[in-house]
């Protein structure tokens, strides 16, 4: 689907089903991908050149600080620069992280000098030039709330900084929330995200009248990974960096991934990114190396990985799925380019006849949803030695489903944010054969036509597989003897493996797993 901006909304009633919009979020295709510049050394930052202008990038790396329109490359310093902002047309102030402090360059001139910190000595001092210091300082903006300050993050005294322009002087900002935090991003005048410790983003907010909170976006403080969807579960492995692409729409850089991912605060998802076209766009392309800064020009973005800068044009918004109820009902979609064939796609088939079309403005659908019979729920299942006779037994039942949910709480520990266990959803179990069946079932749902779990839990099973609380059913009645509960493996040698519960969606009916149909 290519289209950049998309807004639903519902009209009319869906058999008195008032949640007529259950999900929706994006996804971005950029149609072509091609070599902007071999730099031949890592790059950690670059912007738009305010000095030479025409399409100029800016560049900061290993090597030092240099211009460049993609044809001709010129050295303008030979120091480490981890990160820098342009201050206005002619300075560019300069981040000397292995020196623990900030210079700013004259670009007229030449001149060059420190303007906060001192230089070669690591250490957390509120003052001016030259008692401040920093210690290994990272990222810098300037302060748009105040022209005559930057923001600095403090990587490993876990704070941000204010920076007077004049006179070099430090000022705290915040400290709390943050652990390393290394890159920054404005997101209006009275926010600012700050990527912390490589796998997550926090949000600064300033009030009205002056006070200062942080808050964690996405990503976890304590577990790395590769996950799209809900903002809460989303995973990230060393974010190098996040560019403004629309109102609260941004693009993020997951560099040990080797992704871009889309982050959309207005529907509180996280979403693929595809650099060649694909279609549909679920899962982010892989890129050739670790993406490490972005930065978009004229419609035109631009990411450095490592020791080359792409240039990524053809840029279109799509629509991942949209869950409608049954019934029947009128959608109106308002789009900034013509409506494509299939507007949408969702965890039911529909019927969509277009009523009226007016490209740009509004088109009016007619649509008849039918829910799929089968809905599919990702959980977790295990397998234990037990024999069945004893599953009639009441009072040993009991017993069981009090083991079934102590290793509820477990998996959920272990699980922490990258899955829910509902607590309205007991676990389901089954046994055939003295083999017992369990399976803990998760809030999330799949489209019916799924039949294998989805990738990325890999670490969480690795997890749960470790605790030795799931080597046995573990809670029974003495007064019932047998050999063992011991817990099964499967091929892997693990005991405990992600799997899909099928059900069916409408309660009255059974499932059927030989058809893989309800009745």
């Amino acid at each position: 689907m290519d289209y950049k901006s998309v807004l639903l909304v519902i009209i009319g009633m869906f058999l008195g089903k008032t949640d007529a919009l259950q999900n929706l979020e994006l996804s971005l295709s950029y149609t072509n991908f091609e070599l902007f510049l071999k730099t031949h050394y890592p790059v950690y930052h670059i912007e738009p050149d305010t000095f030479k202008g025409n399409g100029s990038l800016l560049i900061g790396g290993s090597r030092g600080l240099e211009t460049t329109d993609g044809q001709t490359t010129t050295r303008i310093l030979i120091i480490f620069v981890s990160s820098f902002t342009q201050l206005n047309r002619t300075h560019v102030v300069v981040v000397h992280r292995f020196e623990h402090c900030l210079k700013i360059l004259n670009r007229e001139n030449g001149n060059f000098q420190t303007l906060a910190g001192t230089c070669g000595y690591s250490g957390y001092t509120e003052k001016g030039v030259p008692s401040g210091q920093h210690f290994k300082p990272f990222g810098v903006q300037l302060d748009i709330r105040n022209p005559g300050k930057l923001i600095v993050t403090d990587t490993y005294n876990h704070a941000l900084v204010s920076v007077d322009v004049q006179s070099g002087q430090l000022h705290t900002i915040t400290k709390s929330g943050f652990k390393e935090p290394s890159s920054l991003q404005w997101a209006n005048k009275q926010q600012v995200f700050v990527i912390n410790y490589h796998s997550y983003i926090s949000q600064v907010n300033w009030s009205n009248t002056g006070s200062v909170e942080s808050h964690v976006v996405t990503g976890s403080p304590t577990i790395q990974g590769d996950a799209i969807g809900k903002m809460e579960q989303a995973l990230f492995d060393t974010v190098a960096g996040v560019e403004k692409l629309r109102d609260n729409i941004y693009l993020v850089a997951d560099s040990k991934n080797r992704k871009l991912k889309l982050l959309d605060m207005n529907q509180q998802v996280v979403g693929a990114v595809c650099v060649r076209g694909e279609k549909p766009c679920s899962v982010s392309s892989v890129l050739p190396r670790e993406p490490t800064s972005l930065v978009e020009i004229e419609g035109k973005m631009y990411v450095a990985m490592h020791n080359n800068i792409y240039k990524l044009t053809g840029e279109s918004f799509a629509c991942k799925y949209v869950s409608l109820p049954s019934g029947e009902g009128r959608i109106q979609l308002r789009l900034t380019e013509p409506l494509p064939q299939s507007p949408v796609q969702h965890l039911g088939q529909v019927h969509v006849e277009q009523i009226a079309q007016s490209p740009y403005s509004t088109c009016t659908y007619h649509s008849t949803v039918e829910d799929f019979p089968v809905t599919r729920r990702l959980s977790f299942r295990a397998k234990f030695h037990l024999p069945c006779s004893l599953m009639t037994e009441h009072g040993f039942k009991f017993y069981v489903k009090a083991a079934f949910r102590q290793k509820k709480k477990i998996i959920q520990e272990l699980c922490g944010k990258d899955c829910t266990l509902p607590l309205n959803l007991e676990p389901q179990s089954n046994c055939e054969n003295d083999t017992l069946t369990v399976y803990w079932l998760t809030s999330r749902i799949h489209l019916a036509d799924m039949e294998e779990p989805p990738e990325g839990m890999k670490k969480v099973t690795e997890q749960i597989n470790q605790s030795s609380l799931m080597t046995s059913l573990g809670s029974h009645d003495s007064s019932y003897s047998f050999d063992t509960d011991s817990a099964q493996t499967n091929t892997s040698r693990d005991m405990v493996e992600v799997a899909l519960f099928s059900t069916c969606t409408d309660p009255s009916q059974s499932y059927d797993s030989n058809t893989d149909s309800c009745s």
